[in-house]
């Protein structure tokens, strides 16, 4: 067990009913409950149920990291939402489970290393309902990051269908999760290079106009939305598709192109390559920002050059570490000012009145050593 756990359960269609919660509660007297989610840290104790009882009995997604290094992702899509044949492939921390209602999704990692927090914890469970509402729209997108994550490893991974999907512009949601469960740049550039080259198959997200969705409705399917929105309060888009489409898994796709690791392979070298150049290119065009920013600075400080003086000399007469560290700033940056518009004799002679109006402070003068000639 480990000394601190953290749980955050949330539903994104629909709300938690007085029943719900009173069994929510059973599970833990001291969660923040709410109608919409579940949150909980524990020192030196536990949740008592499976996370993966939680999900599917109550949320939608679902976050969970121990300090030991553990993290958890759940996510919960009506049964059929994603084929089989992109949920077949066997790796290392993602899990499937499926019932006649439910796919529930698990991505894990068993030893993160960097730092994390219940700040790092709340801005990740953010974008889950967003990775979520991909899922259910056919923006697989997220799996095949799992899979890359497995390929780096397994190059003997199961085989997934190469779609048309595009790797090149991911959304914050697909960049947080790749960043998190440290899925390589270049393989996911490899991806993409992949389907530019390979035979691949188109991706299919018609979205479903609402006037022929309703005219494709039996009475029955019509009642059956009528009864849970009176018992419920509301139905969202997601719940009523679930609840009226026939299942995907019923009628499979007769996928012809598949994506392997030796497909993949001959493009991983020349991915690195483009992700180094990108990168080359980003750090220069930070490094001319911030040193545009900086001539501006400098510029600024030049034009009010006499307030820079003033603040140094008022900073030093404070006789106290905080305001000699501030008049040293003070006086480099002047230094740099100066030194920008080429008036560095000026400079000097200014700064000689400075040293000898503060000579006996030494403590200040040995912040200044590599100004004094």
């Amino acid at each position: 067990m480990s000394e601190y756990q953290y749980y955050r359960f949330e539903c994104s269609d629909g709300f938690l009913n007085s029943k719900q919660r009173d069994a929510l509660r059973e599970i833990s007297s001291r969660a923040e409950i709410t109608a919409t989610s579940f949150q909980v840290f524990y020192h030196y104790s536990d949740l008592k149920a499976d996370p993966e009882d939680v999900m599917l009995n109550h949320f939608d997604t679902g976050f969970y990291y121990a300090n030991r290094g553990s993290i958890d992702t759940y996510i919960k899509l009506p049964a059929g939402t994603i084929p089989d044949a992109l949920l077949g492939f066997e790796t290392h921390g993602f899990y499937v489970y499926q019932t006649q209602e439910w796919q529930l999704l698990t991505f894990s990692i068993e030893e993160y290393c960097e730092y994390f927090d219940d700040e790092d914890a709340e801005g990740f469970a953010q974008h889950l309902t967003g990775l979520r509402n991909d899922l259910i729209r056919g923006d697989w997108r997220l799996l095949y990051l799992m899979w890359l994550r497995g390929s780096e490893a397994d190059n003997e991974l199961d085989v997934i269908p190469l779609i048309e999907f595009d790797f090149y512009h991911l959304s914050d949601a697909l960049r947080a999760f790749a960043a998190l469960y440290d899925i390589s740049p270049t393989w996911i550039k490899a991806l993409a290079l992949t389907l530019s080259a390979e035979p691949h198959h188109k991706v299919k997200q018609t979205p479903l106009q609402p006037e022929d969705w309703l005219n494709s409705l039996t009475e029955t399917d019509k009642n059956n939305l009528l009864i849970t929105l009176f018992e419920q309060g509301q139905l969202t888009r997601h719940q009523a598709l679930a609840m009226t489409t026939e299942k995907s898994a019923d009628k499979e796709e007769d996928y012809r192109y598949w994506l392997t690791p030796s497909t993949l392979e001959p493009y991983i070298h020349q991915a690195h390559i483009q992700w180094q150049q990108e990168q080359a290119a980003a750090l220069a065009t930070q490094q001319a920002i911030e040193a545009a920013e900086k001539e501006k600075a400098l510029i600024d400080m030049y034009n009010q050059r006499e307030h820079g003086w003033h603040e140094a000399q008022a900073h030093a007469d404070r006789t106290c570490a905080s305001g000699y560290d501030q008049a040293s700033r003070f006086l480099h940056q002047l230094f740099d000012a100066y030194q920008l518009k080429g008036d560095t004799h000026t400079f000097e002679q200014r700064f000689k009145q400075f040293i000898a109006t503060n000579h006996k402070r030494k403590a200040l003068l040995d912040r200044l050593t590599d100004l004094i000639r």
